[in-house]
Formats: C-alpha cells, structure tokens, sequence
C-alpha cells in the first residue's frame, strides 16, 4: 500500500468528492432479510431508480453496447433496402425484428435481473458491498466500494512514485491510466490515490470479476458500471489491454464523467507499453514509506494509550527517529518485497514501544524469510511466456535464470562482469540441454533492473549504491550467496555439471576477480559434496602450472574452512598435508599457498614449521608463496612474535632456500605500516625498535636483501622509502640513523651510489642527507 508526506491525524478528512452536475448514485446495501429495498411507488418488480437512467441511456445506444452486435448496419439480410429506418411498425412485425428486440432484451438488465442481483450482494465489514450487475449470458461483475475513511487514510499515507504527476494528467485528461508494474510495488495504493484525488475518497470503488474477460464486459457494460464523478480500480493480472480497448474504454468512461484505473501485472522483458495511457509503476522508496506509516501508526497508539506519561509526543518522536536511524533498518528495508510488507512492519515496530527492551532488536535480527525458500522462488521465476500468458520453456528464459544466478554468485562485483559470467553460464545450461544451438544474441531482451528488480528480497535498492562506478550487484543479505549454491548442488540436479563447467571456465577468464569469485563459488560447493568437487574442480587447479590456477585451489579450500564444520575442517587440513607431501612442485606450492589461509591462521606456530619444511626444498626457489604465506601469519592475530622468531631461524639458516624465503617475507611486509596511529612507521621497523632481539635479525634480513641479485633493486627502493618516511616521525628517523648506518661499511660505494642519488631526487630528506655525511659522502 502507498504512502504520502504527512502522518494523517487520526479521524482526518481526505479529498472531498468534486461537485457534479447530475445527483449521485446511491447504492444502498442489502436488507438482513437478503431482499431489496422496495420502492412503493414503482410496479412490482421495477428495480432503483438508478437502474432506470441506466435502461434509458442504454436504449440510446443499445447498438454499440450490445456484445453481440457484430458491427452490422441495422438493415438485416432479407430486409428491403428502402425500408424507412423509422418504419417501427413494419420492423416490429418482422421475425428478424422481433430477434433483435428479443437480443436486446437479453442485453438488457430487467427490473427481476437486477432484483435478483441485488439480493445476491456481499456485505464488506459494513462499508461496503459487492453488486452482481452482469448478466447470466456476460460475466459477473462485482463493483466495491471502498471505505471512505480508509481510502482518506490511504491518500493520506500516499508516497510519491515515478511519474506520479504524469498519470494525474493522463487521468484528467483521458478518463483512464493503466499503471504497469510488478505484484506488491503499491500499483493499488497509488491507482486508489490517483482516483480519490480526482473523485474524493468517498466515490472509489473496485471492479472485479473471477470471468476472464474483465475488461470487454467493463466496455459492453460501461452504462451500468461507470458513474458520472466516480472512479474505479480494476485488476487485470497479467492480461495485457489492447490500444483499441483502452480507447474504447477511454471514450466510454469520458462520456460517462468516471474515471479509471487498471492494474496489469508486469511480467515480461519485451513488452511495449501503450500510449498514452500506460506508466510504467516502480514501487516508491521504501524508507520513506517506513517513516509515514511508522509515525502515523505511533499517533494513533498514542491517542489510544492510557500511559500519558510513557507516550508522549516527543518520546514516540525519538523512538521513531532511532528506529528509522538504525542500522540494521537498511537492510530490513532491502529485503522486503511488497509495500505491504513494510506497512506490517511499521505496527510490528509500534507494538515494540511498550514491550521488553528487546523487544525491538529481537525484531530487527529477525530474518525476514527463509533465505533458501526466497531462493527457490527466485530461481523459478520465468519471463518467458505463452500465448496465454503461461510460462513456457524457452532459450530466453535459460538466459533469464543464468543471469539471476550470476547476479547473487557476482555480489559486490561491476555488472559487465555479472553479465560475463551470466552469459557463459547460459551457454553451458543450453549445452546440457542438448541444443543444437545457442541464441545469437543472448543478452539483447535482458533487463537487469527487472530481472532482478529491488522488492524481490535479493537485490538490495539503488537508492544508497547509486554512486556506484561502475554499478555493482548488491544483495540484500550477502548469505544468499551460500544460500543460492545450496539450493542449486541439492535441488537442481541438472545443473551440476553446467555448473562446474562454467567455474572451471570463469577461473581461466582474463579477469582475474572474476576466477577469484569461482574460487569462492568452488569453497561454498566444497561444504556440501566435498570429494566430487574436489576431483571435478580443485584437484586440478592444485596441479595447475598456472601460479593463479593453484592460488584458486587454496582460496577455495580456506573458504570451505570457514564454515566452521569440524569434520570438514579436519578433512581440509589433511588434504593440505598431502599436498605438502607430494614430490609435485606445483602441490607443494598450492600447500605452501593454503597455509596463507584461514587453513593456515588457526595454528600459526604449526604452520610455520610446515612453512619451514617446504622452504628449505629446492622446488619452491621460484615462486613466493612461502613468503606471502609467511607474512599472512604475521598479520593474524598473535603471529608476530612467532613469524619473528621464524625469520630469525630462517635468514641463519645454512642452506640457500630459507634465507631467500625470509628476504621475500622482509620485502612482502616492509610497505605495511605499523597501525593508523603511527601511518608513516614500518611495522616491522616498530617491533624491532620495541624488541631489541628483533633488531638483530632485521639487521640480517636487510644486509642479504641489499645484495641478493634478484631482489635487491626491490631492497633498495624499499630502503629509501623507510628514510623517506622517517622525516615525519621522529623516534623512527633516530633509530633508522644508527640502524643504517650498520648495515652499510664505511664508505661503502653502492650505498653511497644510492644516497647521491636520492639526495638529489630529494633534496629536502633530511635523514638522507645526514647519512650520506656520516658515511662520507659530502
């Protein structure tokens, strides 16, 4: 239900009726005895007045209302051309006059015929009633007035949609809108605004009818259900209006001074929206719909509650502002899928006032649905359909699908990649499907916004990512992820292989954070069938030549490590020992990779031992792992005292391949600062400052970084960027002062070499300058 700007106050009159030039229609509801109202001054059997300006404006124009007028002239075969057209006798003598009297008469709603209706009518809570005003041979049309209070409550707590001010014009001037929109965007709310606006609040009324041709009964019985200065809101479903029957309808309810709203379904992608009478109807913004019912539903407890004391004005004012300024309300507020929704919510949130403290966090943690049945019914959606309207099988909608299920497994990333990854996943379902061939241009009816439209409960709203750039895939709870992966591997088997085809071919596209989300995709899988996804995906990323293919095979197995699954803990960790332990180079490297992991971080002095081991074989030399691995464990909780101690061992070590690792740790984690209140100080600087022991092993690392032939272009560049920054802070550039000038002898040419160099570069480093004169240089 839609909302407007401000709260009503309780009893509030809404729109009054606009002044007509002819008397209302009064419908009066059915009598306890279920019979009607008699007039004593009509002959028994004659129905209401109102019924009788209906027959008489229906006489008028009996030819164009009646259904089964085919659009003949009124000369009838066998009827003699020149019979004078107001020949009424002659007419009424002929057997075809006398069936045509006879079809209009069946057109015709008798004084019985209505008589009969009316005592068929449904009471609605007293407010309102529901007349059968069809015929038996035309469809049953139920015509209910809305409560008056209520719909001036409504137009009250109205929010502004897209183009509201648009459809207001197109009703003023066209008697008829037609507001197109998905189930729940508050399509009813703003149609029943529209007409109060127009009508008043107290001259609505919807039109229904369980008949499916709704539409061309209201056209054929426009006389009888089209009151001059009332408006009504009819549903259609998702049976799209022709331009011929709007216009029908259009001319129809302008003759008739009543004005019309219709409310279609949107269900498709390529669908044309017919000018100049359909809007496209996107739901209004939902926290603004939140503050309008939240504070009026809080005026009305507070005239109700007896506790003054409790529920003054100014305390439900800062119980709505806390609500709305919380944080988990934004996400509350993603999820919902109808305005309905929100509007429940905002009572739920009022009945938290006086309840335990917890009451509304309680209500706030809740979840607002079953993350894996939201996700079956999202899965399932189809925006392909039939002829009648049904969903149907098609390659549109196997693209439709792969792009929804890319959209949740591409949270957080741009949406060119989404579509990527969509599109792939799109070919490998139509490839399981056995089709002889893939849509030429699958992507050409795609709409994201309506595929994965705000309101479904997964895509969160816009309206805080509109600075996004490039636009991304936001979620409204990142858990659908795992939820959405679940859901597939369990329940639709057909999609397993197309599955692991599409995220062994994602881990070879060209951009890297698109296989890095198949790593993650491939971790999910790893909680639910670990050996078959082992064996189809990770065991050969793991033997990969590829250094990004065994960087993968790592990453997935730390994320399925993160659930926090014992036995699957216990099964990750051996399968990284027996990585550890292969003579393959490359399993030894995606081990040495794991151990940079959460795999890795859960026993840090363990994993350096393990670390140290796989170091000191000649087949790591090449790759860094051990060093991005080590320098990980430094960055985990309680790791940097122990990596220290490591390091110490290691850059002592008598082999060639420790002290390599340990010079490529030094070099890993020397841009890293200490914390965000010392920004410029070197973390590694900082412990070896604090730790005196410390200082000796640094001394040690630095001395074989500046003359390993491979990475000592990298030490010195690292070097001048720690003397550089020791300007801004004082206790760093004294330490640095001495600390330097050990790891160089005196007048030793390649530092001089540097410090010149630098010293010109930067003629205002102050701590260059004084070591280039301690070391003689100037």
């Amino acid at each position: 239900m839609s909302t407007t700007d401000d709260a009503p106050t309780p009893g509030a009159p809404g729109p009054e009726a606009r002044a007509d030039t002819t008397p209302p229609v009064h419908e009066e509801p059915p009598a306890p005895d279920a019979t009607a109202p008699a007039d004593s001054s009509e002959p028994a059997g004659a129905g209401p007045d109102d019924d009788r300006h209906d027959h008489d404006r229906y006489d008028d124009d009996r030819h164009d209302d009646n259904p089964d007028d085919d659009g003949r002239s009124a000369e009838e075969p066998g009827e003699p051309a020149g019979s004078p057209p107001d020949d009424a006798p002659s007419r009424k003598s002929g057997p075809q006059a006398r069936d045509a009297e006879d079809r209009y008469r069946a057109e015709t709603v008798s004084s019985a015929a209505f008589n009969e209706a009316f005592n068929n009518a449904m009471s609605f809570g007293g407010n309102a009633y529901t007349l059968n005003v069809g015929t038996a041979k035309g469809a049953e049309l139920q015509r209910i007035r809305l409560d008056a209070t209520e719909t001036a409550r409504q137009h009250q707590l109205h929010r502004p949609v897209e183009q509201q001010e648009r459809m207001a014009e197109t009703l003023r001037d066209h008697h008829l809108v037609t507001l197109v929109g998905p189930p729940g965007s508050g399509r009813e709310g703003t149609g029943t605004f529209l007409l109060a606006d127009r009508c008043g609040s107290d001259r609505v009324a919807v039109l229904h009818s369980a008949d499916a041709d709704l539409l061309q009964a209201l056209v054929a019985q426009a006389s009888r259900c089209l009151k001059r200065g009332e408006g009504v809101l009819v549903g259609l479903g998702s049976r799209r209006p022709g331009q011929s029957t709007l216009k029908a309808l259009s001319l129809l309810a302008h003759e008739h001074g009543a004005y019309v709203v219709l409310v279609v379904d949107d269900t498709r992608i390529d669908d044309d929206l017919t000018a100049p009478y359909a809007f496209r109807h996107r739901r209004p913004e939902p926290r603004q719909v939140l503050d309008a019912h939240l504070r009026s539903a809080l005026e009305e407890h507070r005239a109700r509650c007896t506790d003054r004391d409790r529920c003054d004005r100014a305390r439900t004012r800062r119980y709505a502002d806390a609500v709305l300024d919380d944080a988990r309300m934004g996400g509350k507020l993603d999820a919902a899928r109808t305005i309905d929704w929100i509007t429940a919510f905002a009572r739920n949130v009022v009945a938290c006032l006086h309840g335990p403290e917890d009451a509304l966090d309680v209500l706030l943690d809740t979840p607002h649905e079953d993350l894996r049945s939201l996700v079956r019914r999202f899965l399932k959606l189809s925006e392909s359909h039939d002829a009648e309207g049904e969903p149907s099988a098609s390659e549109a909608e196997t693209h439709h699908q792969a792009v929804r299920i890319s959209y949740v497994l591409g949270h957080d990333l741009p949406l060119s990649d989404v579509l990527r990854m969509g599109t792939r996943l799109s070919a490998e379902m139509l490839r399981a499907e056995y089709r002889e061939s893939a849509p030429a241009r699958p992507v050409f009816e795609l709409d994201l916004d309506r595929l994965v439209a705000p309101g479904m409960g997964i895509a969160a709203e816009p309206g805080s990512y509109l600075t996004d750039n490039p636009r991304r895939a936001r979620l409204t709870d990142p858990e659908l992820m795992p939820a959405v992966v679940e859901v597939i591997w369990h329940g639709f088997g057909w999609l397993r292989d197309p599955l692991v085809a599409w995220l062994r071919a994602l881990a070879d596209d060209r951009l890297e954070r698109i296989g890095a989300r198949a790593a993650v995709i491939v971790g999910q899988l790893l909680r639910h069938d670990f050996d078959g996804v082992y064996r189809d995906v990770v065991k050969d990323w793991a033997r990969s030549p590829s250094v990004r293919d065994r960087r993968y095979a790592a990453m997935a197995l730390s994320v399925a490590m993160a659930d926090d699954d014992p036995r699957l803990t216990a099964q990750v960790a051996r399968q990284v020992r027996d990585w550890s332990g292969s003579p393959r180079p490359q399993l030894q490297d995606s081990a040495a990779r794991a151990y940079g992991t959460q795999v890795g971080t859960q026993d840090v002095p363990g994993t350096l031992r393990a670390l140290q081991d796989l170091g000191g074989r000649p087949a790591l030399d090449p790759y860094a792992s051990v060093a991005y691995s080590t320098a990980a464990l430094y960055l985990a909780e309680g790791g940097a005292a122990p990596v220290g101690e490591a390091l110490g061992r290691w850059i002592r070590a008598d082999d060639g391949h420790l002290p390599r690792h340990a010079v490529r740790t030094l070099l890993v984690l020397g841009p890293l600062a200490a914390g965000p209140e010392l920004p410029s100080r070197p973390t590694l600087a900082h412990q070896a400052m604090e730790t005196p022991g410390r200082e000796e092993t640094l001394l040690l690392l630095w001395r074989r970084a500046l003359i390993d032939p491979a990475h000592s272009g990298q030490a010195w560049q690292l070097l001048r960027d720690w003397l550089v920054a020791a300007d801004d802070d004082e206790e760093l550039a004294l330490f640095l002062e001495k600390f330097a000038l050990r790891i160089w002898p005196p007048k030793d040419r390649r530092a001089l070499f540097h410090l010149r160099r630098w010293a010109r570069q930067l003629p205002d480093a102050r701590l260059i300058a004084r070591l280039l004169r301690g070391l003689g240089g100037c």
